[in-house]
């Protein structure tokens, strides 16, 4: 089994030789590809010295050195890609020794598998770190993982329900030709990207489970981190908008009906959803403003006033009396 590993880089000069010798000592990546994505520190310098140094190493960048961000920068990788399985790695973070044992022998005793996910362990930088990773709201397990058995065909909807956990892209490896299916990756989400990536494949490929129980991959939290850098509740809200929204067209578009309606469902409870400051407000004020926020977005997103999900949710609002907080 040979293995591309994708790393795509920007600003991790303190990390990326970590994470490529990291994937250079499994004895299954055959290269690793490292997309450098316009860093304004010494990154592609450091990624030059590294492609210099390793033969395994090959170095990609976007025309003219611009920055696209991480979907562009695993994209070009992918289509780079010389193998026929690949594998993910965030370039601060690092896998460990064995890292492909499990999902090797996962792939070889099912000839249909597609995928296999694994869970990826925390590595707390320091104090400062950790702090601003609470601060930010994110979770505070130090395992990301799928907490149980999950039959194949029911993995992409429990992935966009949640409860039962959760992998993420440094603990995926796929058969590169469910690209045909899935499609690359959204460039247009500068976040949640990978969830949105491994939604889909998910719904159209056999996923199977690796080591669930221990890391095979190790994530910083860092005080640069990118996702619990400081933003305002109404900022998450629009990214969260906004993954959802493409979930759903794409689901839409590929006639996954329930996922769409489940999509559907959510970005409705997301619309109405109204500050902490407006729940003193009498019950046919606080209605009037939600109804007024839906309105607002359906037409911001024409296409929803075609979607009978919505409307079936609005009837059940309404009945309700807008009882929905």
């Amino acid at each position: 089994m040979q293995i591309s590993v994708v790393i795509p880089v920007y600003n991790a000069e303190k990390y990326v030789t970590q994470a490529v010798e990291s994937a250079l000592a499994q004895p299954e990546t055959a290269e690793v590809l490292v997309i450098e994505d316009g860093s304004p520190d010494n990154s592609l310098e450091i990624c030059q010295a590294l492609a210099e140094k390793y033969e395994k190493v090959k170095l990609l960048r976007h025309p003219n050195g611009e920055n696209r961000g991480a979907g562009a920068s695993r994209n070009l990788g992918m289509l780079h890609a010389a193998c026929d399985y690949v594998a993910f790695l965030d370039a601060d973070d690092y896998f460990l020794p064995g890292r492909f044992n499990i999902a090797k022998q996962v792939f070889v005793d099912n000839p249909g598998c597609e995928g296999v996910y694994e869970a990826i362990g925390m590595h707390v930088e320091d104090e400062d770190a950790w702090l601003r990773w609470k601060k930010s709201g994110k979770p505070l397990e130090k395992l990301k993982t799928i907490r149980e058995n999950v039959n194949p065909e029911d993995l992409g909807k429990v992935l966009v329900i949640g409860g039962k956990g959760h992998f993420s892209l440094n603990g995926f490896t796929i058969k590169k030709k469910i690209l045909n299916k899935t499609g690359f990756m959204e460039e247009t989400l500068k976040l949640h990207q990978d969830t949105n990536f491994i939604i889909r494949a998910a719904l159209v490929s056999k996923l199977l489970p690796g080591r669930l129980d221990k890391p095979v991959t190790m994530w910083r939290v860092h005080q640069h981190n990118r996702v619990s850098s400081p933003r305002s509740k109404q900022q998450i809200k629009r990214e969260r908008m906004n993954f959802l929204m493409k979930t759903y067209t794409w689901c839409r578009d590929q006639s996954h009906e329930e996922i769409k309606n489940l999509l559907t469902n959510m970005m409705f409870k997301d619309v109405i959803s109204i500050h902490d400051e407006f729940l003193d407000l009498s019950l046919i004020r606080r209605f009037w403003k939600r109804f007024t926020q839906l309105i607002k977005w359906v037409f911001t997103n024409p296409s929803m006033i075609l979607e009978p999900q919505l409307w079936k949710e609005f009837s059940r609002f309404v009945i309700s009396r807008g009882r929905v907080i």
